[in-house]
């Protein structure tokens, strides 16, 4: 999208339920062929009720309640984009004199410019006028709380039986865990590696384990294991008891996520829980940080308190998450992420090259690999998703054709939906969303572009350039939050279009001389011994 100021916006004013906007095109070149919104998350567009113009200026207004096919507008960030006789967008940019009286906070401006209709908390209905502070343009940010449609008699007993039967769930687990614990020997030496997002161990677990067999250290303990596939998925009546007692009997209990089965138990004062927790760094809020936005805790939720240690990269991280998850800053330990290792060990990258190079061959012959990496839109998985649109396959494929180089594109794994790539590009563009491990792929990338991802921890530690393309800087950031202002903490450019994108590659406009402090900040250590002091320090305790 172009962001040529010449969509200009003198004013705007919301009458009850109705928006006014009044502005001009400033550029006699510029021919409009169409006016609209348009919400870029969702790529949900609409057009205006009424559009007047007089010579260059145009007067527009529209119904809050019923310009969505006569129903209220949806909950997004609403800008006012004008489309021109090439299909290009140019976002509109109120004057001086409007920014200033937009951002005054007092009884009369906010009558003016928004509107606040609260039935109940279940059903209320916001709309403000709003600046990008990117880059100064306007947009409406809707904010509707839909009220739930009523169940049906069938379905409310439906879901009154299920939330009984996980009560009664619950409850026998919790009574099947305490009647193991008795058994548990407090001299013992039995280790569990458990998790309840992946069906086989990996992660920083995988290496935590092949180190300790590596060392024999695996012959001095009674190691298990006991995985599923994801939290959604239920075990069997089998697997469920075998989970129980291998957890209720385990001196060490070794986690690398979220694990809601041990929240709910009370485990023995000599028993280690340690999270080995999978990402790197202090990015995007979570937890306790993210109370006021979807999806935050209850305040005195009990999730992640029964950690003995739980270890990160660095004090920084050590902070962010004792913030986050409400426990004491002693027991977040910076050792060291123990899946960065392989980062450092040569014998490591000249195994996994080969590998990755057979699964993206194109890769063989590029001048540049360049990786794209954004991570979902949405609360969680189920409502995750990706704005496809925002990918210009035609202005990114033709830099790379011209420059022989190769986009890999990394989607998310909780982005379900196709790319759907032209098939002139298909040789420089390739999906590789299906490939498991992210790390491999960073040994053969030259360059990174991403949003809000955390991966920019790990390939900061390769010391290559990156590129943040964040079309929707303002509303991820509204929505989600950093634990820092974002423009401080990403090491590299930050980009708004795909225009300004290419024009980085282009111009070789990274940004680069952020990498280095921020390694230096985010990471403790960088000699590839994390596992090693994981398993010494907490483990066995040397």
């Amino acid at each position: 999208m172009r962001n040529t100021r010449s969509i200009i916006i003198t004013d705007v004013y919301i009458n009850r339920i109705v928006v006014h906007i009044e502005g001009e095109n400033t550029n006699p070149n510029l021919k409009i062929k169409e006016i609209l919104i348009r919400d870029y998350i969702s790529n949900n567009k609409l057009i205006p009720t009424q559009i007047v113009w007089q010579g260059n200026k145009f007067f527009i207004s529209f119904n809050l309640m019923s310009l969505n096919n006569e129903s209220p507008i949806h909950s997004g960030d609403w800008y006012l984009v004008a489309i021109d006789q090439n299909n290009k967008y140019h976002e509109s940019y109120p004057t001086t004199e409007l920014i200033k009286m937009l951002k005054e906070k007092t009884f009369n401006m906010t009558n003016r410019y928004n509107v606040y209709f609260d039935k109940d908390t279940n059903n209320y209905y916001h709309a403000e006028s709003k600046i990008d502070e990117d880059n100064l343009s306007y947009y409406l940010k809707v904010i509707y709380k839909i009220p739930p449609k009523p169940l049906k008699l069938k379905k409310r007993i439906k879901k009154a039986f299920k939330g009984k039967l996980r009560i009664i769930r619950q409850w026998g687990y919790v009574k099947i865990f305490n009647f193991f614990k008795l058994f548990n020997n407090p001299n013992g030496n039995r280790i569990l590696f458990t998790s309840s997002s992946r069906s086989e161990i990996g992660g920083n677990e995988k290496f935590v384990y092949e180190r300790m067999v590596e060392r024999g250290l695996d012959k001095n303990f009674k190691i298990s294991f006991s995985y599923k596939d994801s939290i959604k998925s239920y075990r069997s009546l089998f697997s469920k008891f075998s989970f129980t007692r291998k957890l209720a009997m385990a001196n060490i209990v070794i986690v690398d996520d979220y694990q809601p089965e041990i929240y709910l138990v009370k485990f023995l004062d000599y028993v280690k829980v340690i999270q080995l927790w999978h990402a790197c760094g202090a990015f995007k809020t979570v937890g306790l940080e993210r109370i006021g936005k979807p999806g935050a805790p209850k305040f005195d939720t009990d999730v992640h308190k029964c950690y003995t240690y739980m270890t990160v990269s660095s004090e920084l991280s050590a902070q962010h998450y004792a913030e986050a998850f409400g426990i004491n800053e002693e027991k977040i330990v910076p050792v060291g992420i123990a899946r960065t290792d392989i980062f450092f060990d040569e014998s490591y990258k000249r195994k996994i090259v080969p590998k990755v190079l057979e699964c993206f061959p194109q890769c063989k012959t590029a001048n540049e690999v360049i990786m794209y990496a954004p991570t979902f839109r949405g609360a969680n998985a189920k409502h995750a998703s990706f704005p496809m649109d925002m990918i210009d396959y035609d202005l990114i494929g033709e830099y790379l054709l011209k420059t022989n180089s190769i986009m890999l594109i990394k989607m998310h794994p909780f982005v379900k939906s196709p790319l759907e790539i032209p098939e002139k590009y298909k040789d420089v563009i390739i999906d590789a969303s299906v490939f498991r491990e992210i790390n491999d792929i960073l040994f053969v990338t030259d360059i990174l572009i991403t949003d809000y991802s955390s991966v920019i921890y790990e390939f900061s530690l390769f010391n290559k350039p990156m590129l943040f393309y964040a079309f929707d800087r303002m509303k991820y950031e509204a929505d989600r939050g950093f634990y820092e202002p974002y423009s401080e903490m990403v090491p590299g450019k930050i980009v708004r279009t795909s225009e300004q994108l290419v024009r980085a590659l282009e111009k070789r406009d990274f940004e680069f001389e952020k990498v280095a402090p921020f390694v230096k900040k985010n990471f403790k250590y960088t000699d590839g011994k994390s596992t090693d002091r994981i398993i010494d320090q907490l483990i066995i305790n040397n």
